[in-house]
């Protein structure tokens, strides 16, 4: 039913032992720390989570505002400057990464379950993930970005299942002057929210994707229904393929985008192939909309100069601290085809239209930082013929972040899904409600090697996710 990552790896101490051993030895030199030879903490919190210099960077096309100055690996020009004196009757230059702009994550796990009622079982997943990351700039008004994840995945019990999924944008920066007040955006869009209310992978410290990220609307079991085939409303928060416009200021963010919608492959579900785009959506005349911003009080401005972002925090020893609150709000607009397919072989189509709704709050107070977000939804008819009720869904959490030592992050998370579906689809469980808890710590081995261990409790719904009221993980992750 959900969109989740399954990531769990448990294991011995003295598997974890020999695993983080090995990976002290790992000495990575990942994009931009090679390109301005500096250490990671100078962008990161703990990899990957951004501190207030990496979200900067991020917003202002993986550049500092006076990216010059403090660039200490140069670019391979294309053209000549002075070209630019001769446009239209030469080509306008530009430049390329003079070393090849790629990074690589690898993630390592097993997998413990913990039942009282049998035995624990594990899962080897070594590696469960491997990420090919490229990003940088075209010139000095184009970014690009663009991931390829090699999964291999559990899916309830099946045998386990091994594909890749693929991300890719392109941007162009400041259209009408300015910096980065307009942006263009096309290819994968809708991940670029601020604070804790964010689909982007980079948030998220456990290893666990945030319930209100992850759910789309529960299908329907085809045997009880009496139906050949279901398609539902697979929509779920998180990149999309479309066209996005978004700016940044001192205190201020905001994005709006169109996007394919009624996704065919969701993240978390199995693939019906080897290799997919992230977001490929059916070419139909109905798409769909949304919008996202974001103020900050206090802490460091999102647009800030290259000088405060080079000399006060990259020396800084306490990298993470931002001392802010940070207000968002996030709203989606869409219609899903859904079609139904009797074992008589009769199709019926109609639509759903469905709206999101929510906001979302990140409050950093020297070594704590604490966030929540309420997202409030409507399903007008997300089952087609089977019913004409409409769906309530409501999903939020609240999460607490320490930093005792740079090294040391322990964090705890409270979260739920409300669903209010209907009673009279047929083959439809009407209680799916999920609550549970998440405790556990990152600890940062190297600047690029972290390990994780996080306990998770399921109070409610433990069947429609895990499976098992109670799981422990450990995740052990290198970029280089």
């Amino acid at each position: 039913m959900y969109n989740r990552r399954r990531t769990r790896f448990a294991c011995s101490l003295t598997f974890i032992a020999l695993v983080c051993v090995a990976a002290s030895e790992v000495l990575a030199t990942p994009t931009f720390a090679r390109r301005y030879s500096t250490s990671c903490a100078t962008c990161h919190k703990t990899f990957p989570r951004l501190n207030s210099v990496g979200e900067s960077f991020r917003l202002m096309g993986y550049r500092f505002v006076d990216d010059e100055r403090y660039r200490k690996q140069q670019p391979v020009e294309m053209g000549d400057e002075a070209y630019k004196r001769l446009w239209p009757k030469a080509l306008w230059p530009s430049d390329i990464p003079r070393n090849s702009p790629l990074a690589f994550i690898g993630r390592f796990l097993v997998e413990a379950d913990l039942d009282n009622s049998r035995d624990a079982t594990f899962t080897f997943l070594l590696p469960e993930e491997v990420e090919l990351v490229w990003a940088g700039n075209l010139g000095s008004k184009i970014s690009f970005y663009g991931d390829a994840i090699f999964l291999q995945k559990d899916f309830g019990g099946e045998d386990l299942i091994s594909w890749a999924t693929l991300k890719a944008w392109l941007q162009f920066q400041s259209l009408f002057g300015g910096d980065n007040k307009v942006n263009l955006r096309l290819g994968t869009v809708g991940t670029q929210t601020m604070g804790l209310f964010n689909g982007r992978d980079a948030n998220i410290y456990g290893t666990h994707f945030y319930l209100y990220t992850s759910w789309f609307m529960p299908k329907v079991n085809l045997a009880q229904a009496g139906l050949a085939s279901f398609k539902g409303n697979n929509f779920s928060i998180g990149p999309q393929m479309g066209i996005e416009v978004n700016g940044v200021g001192k205190r201020w963010f905001y994005s709006v985008g169109v996007a394919n919608g009624n996704l065919e492959v969701p993240a978390g579900t199995k693939p019906p192939s080897d290799i997919s785009f992230v977001g490929a959506g059916e070419s139909t005349g109905n798409k769909d909309f949304y919008t996202q911003l974001a103020y900050k009080i206090g802490g460091a401005p999102f647009d800030r100069s290259a000088e405060q972002a080079a000399d006060s925090l990259t020396t800084a020893s306490q990298f993470w601290r931002d001392d802010s609150l940070i207000l968002s709000l996030y709203g989606y607009s869409g219609i899903a085809t859904i079609e139904t397919v009797d074992l008589a072989g009769t199709e019926v189509v109609e639509e759903d239209d469905f709206g999101r709704l929510g906001v979302g709050a990140q409050w950093q107070f020297k070594d704590i930082t604490l966030g929540g977000v309420y997202l409030k939804g409507r399903d007008d008819k997300p089952y087609g013929s089977l019913s004409d009720a409409s769906v309530d869904s409501a999903t939020w959490h609240l999460e607490i972040l320490g930093y005792p030592y740079p090294w040391l992050i322990p964090y705890a998370r409270y979260e739920g899904l409300d669903l209010d579906l209907p009673h009279d689809v047929p083959g439809l469980q009407p209680e799916q409600d999920i609550e549970r808890i998440l405790a556990g710590a990152k600890m940062m081995i190297r600047p690029n090697v972290f390990c994780t261990v996080e306990y998770v409790f399921y109070t409610e719904g433990a069947e429609l996710e895990e499976g098992f009221d109670q799981t422990l993980f450990v995740l052990l992750a290198a970029s280089f």
